[in-house]
């Protein structure tokens, strides 16, 4: 008797802990996304929100091509876009943002060997374009990134780009 009730008393404890552990799991990463936006948000500036990014990457096996995200935006001619990138603080290395147009790297906020919090790039066609997140020797981390718009520009302006 003593045996069974032993016995379930164990379970209770294995199911608590369980349930305790997915809360804080789950928590930690619904914290990270929206502190993480909501910072980034803040440092967008006065540009128009058009999306946000969140970025979550572990470490990469040597088996699979992993360390980095993906995503396609359209972005419009005649047009000034910003991009910010916020880490969160315990992030081992900073995020890497790369935009793309086909296989042409265009901008990054990591130039010769410097993090910049965000970056700014004109563009002069209208396409699906891409950026690329990754953590510097495949890290793991966190972050958040915002795309906004800046200023669109007169056909006599972009002249000058």
């Amino acid at each position: 008797m003593m045996l069974i009730e032993n016995s379930k008393r164990m379970k209770k404890i294995i199911i608590s802990l369980f349930v305790l552990f997915s809360v804080f799991s789950f928590s930690g990463y619904a914290q990270c996304g929206e502190d993480l936006l909501k910072q980034a948000l803040k440092e967008m500036g006065d540009g128009q929100y058009i999306k946000d990014f969140k970025i979550e990457l572990l470490k990469a096996k040597k088996d699979t091509k992993t360390g980095y995200v993906k995503f396609s935006v359209v972005l419009q001619s005649r047009s000034q876009y910003k991009f910010n990138v916020v880490d969160e603080p315990a992030n081992a290395e900073k995020a890497i943002m790369q935009l793309y147009f086909n296989d042409k790297r265009l901008v990054s906020n990591f130039e010769n060997g410097k993090h910049y919090k965000s970056c700014g790039f004109v563009c002069g066609k209208t396409g699906v374009y891409n950026l690329v997140f990754s953590f510097k020797g495949g890290a793991e981390g966190c972050s958040s990134a915002v795309l906004s718009l800046v200023k669109q520009f007169s056909e006599s302006e972009m002249k000058g780009f």
